[in-house]
């Protein structure tokens, strides 16, 4: 079963694109046990986040209180190097998108992006069960 289980962090400060991301997520039709958790800043992502079985999918927002997202990517890789991170940020400089590569960053969302594409790569990420 735990290769079906996967779960799903959310980073988001704004409690407005909070509630669309979890209704983006959540509106997943998969077969697969996913399980979201969400946080509303960096802090308190640290003190929650933990490892457990099953695939690891994170959302991070870029700009946040109390830790940003690099530090965030930067973490998460010290305790989890096969998860994928998405980052979503404003920034969309080739540099901005480099630096968050190097820190971990899997893929990069540049704000405003399309949620249908969004959901639709999630979906994708899930079913192919490569996480790595």
């Amino acid at each position: 079963m735990s290769e079906k289980k996967v779960n799903i962090h959310i980073v988001e400060s704004d409690k407005l694109f909070m509630k669309v991301l979890l209704r983006t997520i959540g509106d997943i039709e998969t077969d697969h046990d996913i399980r979201i958790h969400s946080h509303k800043d960096g802090f308190e992502f640290m003190e929650d986040a933990r490892p457990s079985p099953g695939r690891t999918i994170y959302i991070i927002n870029d700009v946040l209180p109390k830790k940003n997202g690099i530090e965030l990517a930067k973490h998460i890789r010290t305790y989890d190097r096969t998860g994928v991170i998405y980052f979503m940020t404003r920034a969309n400089t080739e540099a901005d998108m480099i630096y968050a590569v190097n820190a971990g960053v899997d893929n990069y969302f540049t704000k405003p992006f399309n949620l249908a594409l969004f959901q639709a790569l999630i979906r994708r990420r899930i079913i192919r069960g490569d996480l790595a």
